[in-house]
């Protein structure tokens, strides 16, 4: 129930989801123009219309939302927001379109229709995937644009006559969704009751929606916005539905927009069953006490916070002289320019991909808006990234300008380089782990190396810029191979503490222990021919000193990082290898100090879990690469850069005919710190990347060609004496049990990955 205010305002008095009264402000961002109403130049003397932005919490079901209603005309007439601007939400919404249609079993022309369809870009790979699609939005120049691009789109606000006409025409929907809009609507009982008049007896409805949890704890404060009129969590949407005929019946978390909701809902009697998934989110709402009032008047307390400190920040760098400019303008940048007072006296321009918003000015604050073409000619000293859900992509973009780019949420962080970039995409996947670590002490062996390196950057990280309590670090290492401190780069922290030890040694530390990293060990090829018995016995008597301290100190968890080296020369029919391969592995060939050391340790590890209960968990890497690797470590990828730096050709042993999956360093820590945080005890997790299996011959031209732009060539040569023989042929992963049990998934492909290690290298060597 509303009542009317002025002709483009109107005032909710009821909770849009229980209908009760009782409702409390507990957030308010002031007053502000509609995030999406970008001006024309003319239009920036005529007055802008504002409207509060705030959210009141209901006292009766605990629902958060919008009581200030701006005409939906308003908002929507003239939107100028495109989806399909975006390769991130492109890929999203394949892989959704894929997964629907495999999951529910989708027959050929199922109708299929979209609420809010924007461009199509949801429609259009359920149109090649066979299925009959239909678009609903009320945006009339974009619907136009949908069809005329073959995804038919009726240009309406979707409500029961537009359901009608479409069953009336096409039938019963097989599957209905609302990804992103669901909360844009008022009324959502209207909204239900025309989904209920098209849905299929077993249809499914599938809503996508910010998730109200993520929202405080990622304090994700700007993804509110006049049209955003409602924040759900699990609890609210059962509620909602059930009392509409309707009940929730599967529910999954997506990283889209920072932390999103993806929600299965059918009709009473659809004939699917609840899935345990439904009752485990609401459970863990009510832990998190995101029913509780109180939660919001503290989380306003972080949202000034952040105000400050990134005012603070933005001020000091224009008092030094910095050119700042901002990247994107989605309508959660707007609320924040507007709530903190962020103008063009801090921000000289902001660059946005899409055309649509070239040439306009930002609601509020009217700062120019411009073609991303414009930061390779202008070079600004700082970006910072308004659509910061896009972040990594947009810096990935840029990495060749050495730009320097400010996250302002959660907290305001500066990304100087490539390695901040890394490290930052580390804690990005580790969100929902990380809080762990927070106040605890870590102790790492092999901390110098590539991977024990990027490990204890990730935790300084996370120190430096999201920890209130720090993480103690305590590195242990003696450098056969490696460096003193860091190959990534030198930190120095009170917090961390270097220490030049043999493992092989018994390990004495006072104090309590919360977590062990063993990643000692020699891994390159070469390095292990060269020292097969420092080899043996770092591997297992590291790993037994290691299991001594873990058994002593009663540790939360102990990672030992096996190889994918265990599986040796796996049959074809095994590729790709999961766990349960038991390997095809000589105990007396040319790599068998390493191969048989690792598994070795695994049997050494397991033990100490069944006789002493010592919380081991086990990762087998396949081939992982990045910044940190030495130019000299014999391994392929840093040998092809560093040779291609040198000018030299690329050699390729043989013919290059083995393959290889490889997975860059930030995908592999981020599995690393979730199968130590997250994974079970006593069990065995690959991580690798298992997309790009890839020959060598084939890598070298890769290396050639993209990275080197074809200035050196690729050369097949014999083995050299120091290379141990007997390769395996082929190397690739399943990785089947890390996606379930963990949620693991790979970001960054083959060739990123070899330029972002180019550009490290490159540098490190200058």
């Amino acid at each position: 129930m509303s009542e009317r205010l002025t002709a483009t305002l109107a005032r909710r008095t009821t909770c849009r989801v229980c209908e009760g009264k009782n409702l409390k402000k507990v957030l308010s961002l002031g007053s502000t123009p509609p995030a999406n109403a970008f001006l024309r130049q003319e239009d920036l003397n005529k007055k802008e219309e504002s409207f509060p932005l705030e959210c009141y919490f209901c006292q009766q079901c605990s629902f958060v939302q919008l009581l200030d209603i701006v005409s939906p005309e308003l908002l929507f007439g003239n939107y100028v927001y495109v989806s399909s601007t975006s390769p991130v939400f492109i890929a999203h919404f394949e892989e959704f379109a894929q997964t629907i249609c495999k999951r529910f079993e989708l027959q050929k022309e199922s109708l299929i229709v979209d609420v809010g369809s924007n461009d199509g870009i949801l429609l259009r790979p359920f149109k090649k995937l066979g299925m009959t699609i239909q678009g609903v939005d009320p945006a009339t120049k974009i619907a136009e644009m949908a069809t005329a691009n073959g995804i038919e789109t009726i240009p309406a606000f979707f409500n029961k006559d537009v359901a009608h006409t479409i069953r009336s025409a096409r039938g019963p929907a097989q599957i209905i969704t609302a990804t992103s809009v669901f909360p844009h609507v008022d009324d959502l009982n209207s909204l239900v009751a025309a989904i209920k008049e098209l849905l299929a007896d077993n249809g499914i409805f599938i809503v996508e929606a910010y998730y109200l949890v993520d929202m405080v704890e990622k304090n994700l404060f700007d993804t509110a916005y006049h049209e955003h009129l409602s924040y759900f969590t699990v609890d609210t949407l059962t509620t909602l539905f059930n009392r509409l005929g309707m009940e929730v019946f599967d529910v999954e978390k997506t990283d889209t927009h920072g932390g999103s909701l993806r929600v299965f809902i059918q009709k009473h009697g659809g004939g699917r069953n609840i899935q345990n998934s439904v009752q485990k989110f609401i459970n863990e709402e009510k832990n998190k006490k995101i029913n509780k009032e109180e939660t919001f008047l503290e989380y306003e307390k972080t949202i000034q916070k952040n105000k400050e400190d990134l005012l603070a920040m933005l001020r000091t760098l224009k008092a030094q002289g910095k050119k700042i400019v901002g990247y994107g303008a989605p309508a959660k940048g707007n609320t924040l320019l507007n709530y903190f007072g962020i103008g063009t006296d801090l921000l000289d321009y902001i660059v946005d991909d899409s055309s649509w918003k070239q040439g306009l000015y930002s609601p509020g604050k009217h700062i120019p808006i411009v073609s991303s073409d414009v930061l390779r000619q202008d070079k600004p000293d700082y970006i910072l990234i308004l659509a910061w859900n896009f972040a990594r992509p947009i810096m990935e973009r840029f990495l060749d300008l050495n730009l320097k780019f400010i996250i302002p949420v959660p907290r305001p962080v500066i990304i100087e380089d490539l390695v901040d970039l890394d490290l930052f995409t580390i804690v990005e996947g580790i969100q929902g782990e990380a809080p762990l670590l927070e106040g605890k002490k870590v102790v790492i062996t092999g901390g110098s190396g590539f991977i024990g390196s990027y490990m204890i950057a990730a935790i300084d990280f996370l120190n430096r810029h999201y920890f209130k309590k720090p993480c103690e670090i305590l590195s242990l290492d003696n450098h056969i191979i490696g460096k003193k401190n860091n190959l990534l780069r030198e930190i120095n922290s009170e917090h961390i503490e270097y220490i030049n030890h043999n493992v092989c040694n018994a390990i004495k530390i006072d104090g309590p222990v919360d977590y062990i990293i063993c990643a000692a060990g020699v891994a390159s090829p070469v390095y292990y021919k060269r020292y097969p018995i420092e080899t043996i016995e770092g591997t297992i008597f590291g790993l037994k000193n290691s299991l001594e301290v873990a058994r002593e100190k009663q540790v939360k968890g102990i990672l030992y990082f096996s190889s994918s080296e265990i599986y040796g020369d796996p049959d074809p029919n095994f590729v790709p290898t999961p766990e349960t391969y038991k390997g095809n592995v000589s105990s007396i060939g040319p790599r068998s100090c390493y191969d048989e050391s690792k598994r070795l340790g695994e049997t050494f590890a397991l033990a100490y879990y069944n006789v002493h209960k010592v919380p081991i968990k086990i990762v087998r890497p396949f081939n992982i690469f990045g910044p940190g690797m030495s130019s000299k470590d014999y391994r392929v990828i840093p040998t092809f850069l560093s040779q291609g730096l040198e000018g030299k050709p690329l050699t390729v042993h043989d013919k290059g005919n083995q393959t290889r999956t490889f997975c860059y360093a930030t995908d592999a820590v981020i599995g690393f710190f979730k199968v130590l945080l997250a994974g079970r005890d006593g069990e065995v997790y690959n991580i690798g990347n298992a997309n790009d299996e890839i020959n060598m011959k084939a890598l070298a031209d890769m290396v050639s060609e993209d990275v080197f732009n074809k200035s050196v060539p690729v050369s097949l040569i014999s083995y050299p004496d120091n290379y141990p023989q007997d390769e395996p042929r082929r190397r690739c992963p399943d990785l089947t049990k890390i996606t379930t049990d963990l949620g693991y998934k790979p970001v960054i492909n083959l060739k990123s990955g070899l330029r972002r290690s180019y550009l490290w290298m490159k540098n490190a060597l200058i």
